[in-house]
């Protein structure tokens, strides 16, 4: 037995190990050009204040600013300075003085600067690069068990964010959130059920789907899913349907959300309500930036809260109320099933809220969780997700079960936009 488990688990191994390269390789790339980006501003520093003097300034006289910040550090650190001193950007000795002497900045702090204006971060380079490689040259059955593995990986990159949270911001936002998310959870669903009834969808594919597009994606379809008895047809036409309108969120809605101005917080407020599926979600709020990602989690930790009421509507609406059913007469354990379900990494981001209240974590420890960590763990995790979008499972949700939820899906995610934009960027501000 143990032999068995242990060959089981090996399997896995070598699509780990090419979602950690890929992972490594997108983060040296996204360190690049931003270092290139700081270069580039530095160098246009340097070129206008240089325009004012009669004399270039020295090297060693431009270095001084260095030292000044060390002597201001010291004195914040000792509570004499009551805000804390911005890092300045150096150049290399040999960087400025080619400036000084050619006043041309490197074409290489362009092109970075270029490549963030276009958001190609590691976060886009890992998505868009797996999906590449996947539905082109494809992956070998050996790495796939891996690259599927590696998804969850987010996950604990969403607890240690749980380390930049105190409570009173959690509910200053959430309290919003949980307002966005009953209006377009129930809108949705009750959308859903209409529209599907029109269409004479029978109710297995209409719990799944409505469950799916209303609260959290694939992780509320397979909750819902033994409730409901959706054939499997039904659970893999709503899943395609979430995974499909999730990836093509994915890739427009940060420039959907650049074209309309959207603040960060604005715009993880929009991503936090209308993309279904947590990966993807977490993908398109980290490629628009931090404070994004920061809003959307928030949003998409009630969200998915809502798990176990959908849950409980669903034991209600296809059992309770009508139990005579063809296929549902039966028994079901609706708090095991909750229990299953529920997602624990909401606990843990939680846990680490609760510790930030109490001053267990420095802003050392912040950076690290929010910056260091999280960026690996979602480096090897986005891999996986793009390594796994393949044009030919999206192109199974069709017919009218993919009407249903994409048309579903995109008026949420056209009426939220409104709403968020409307409530603007101090509401969902979480700092």
């Amino acid at each position: 037995m143990a032999t068995m488990e242990k060959e089981g688990l090996l399997k896995y191994i070598p699509g780990l190990l090419l979602c950690m390269i890929l992972g490594w390789l997108a983060l040296q790339w996204d360190e690049s050009i931003h270092g290139w980006q700081k270069d580039l501003q530095e160098c246009q520093k340097i070129l206008k204040a240089d325009a004012d003097r009669k004399t270039p300034l020295p090297f060693d006289e431009y270095k001084l600013k260095g030292e000044k910040y060390q002597e201001q550090m010291a004195l914040y650190r000792q509570n004499i300075l009551k805000e804390e001193p911005k890092k300045p950007h150096i150049l290399k000795k040999d960087v400025y003085e080619s400036l000084i002497a050619t006043k041309e900045i490197p074409f290489k702090y362009k092109f970075g600067n270029k490549m963030l204006e276009f958001q190609l971060t590691y976060v886009a380079i890992l998505l868009l690069g797996g999906m590449l490689i996947r539905n082109t040259i494809g992956i070998a059955d050996v790495f796939k068990p891996g690259t599927v593995m590696a998804r969850p990986i987010i996950k604990p990159g969403i607890v240690l964010l749980g380390g930049y949270y105190v409570w009173s911001n959690l509910l200053k936002v959430g309290v919003p959130a949980l307002l966005l998310v009953v209006i377009f959870i129930f809108g949705t669903v009750v959308l859903v059920s209409i529209i599907g009834r029109k269409m004479k969808q029978d109710d297995g594919l209409l719990g799944v789907m409505a469950a799916g597009v209303g609260v959290c994606g694939v992780s509320a379809a397979v909750a819902v899913a033994p409730i409901v008895k959706s054939k499997p047809r039904d659970f893999f036409y709503a899943v395609g349907t979430i995974l499909l309108f999730g990836t093509v969120g994915l890739f427009t809605f940060p420039y959907i959300g650049k074209a309309l101005g959207m603040s960060e917080p604005v715009f993880g407020a929009w991503v936090g309500t209308s993309i279904l599926n947590t990966a993807q979600l977490v993908a398109a709020a980290s490629w628009y930036g931090h404070d994004a990602l920061l809003t959307a989690n928030i949003i998409n930790i009630v969200r998915v809260g809502f798990i176990p009421i959908v849950v409980i509507y669903c034991i209600w609406f296809y059992i309770v109320r009508n139990p005579t059913a063809e296929g549902r007469g039966e028994k079901i354990n609706s708090l095991q099933i909750i229990i299953d379900k529920f997602p624990l990494f909401i606990l843990g981001f939680f846990a680490m809220v609760t510790l930030n209240e109490f001053g267990v974590f420095t802003k050392d420890h912040q950076y690290i969780f929010g910056k260091q960590l999280l960026k690996i763990f979602f480096a090897i995790g986005f891999a996986g997700v793009g390594l796994n979008i393949a044009f030919d499972d999206l192109r199974k949700a069709g017919g009218k079960a993919f009407v249903i939820g994409f048309f579903a899906a995109s008026l949420k995610a056209i009426l939220s936009a409104i709403v968020v934009m409307l409530l603007g960027t101090d509401v969902f501000r979480v700092k």
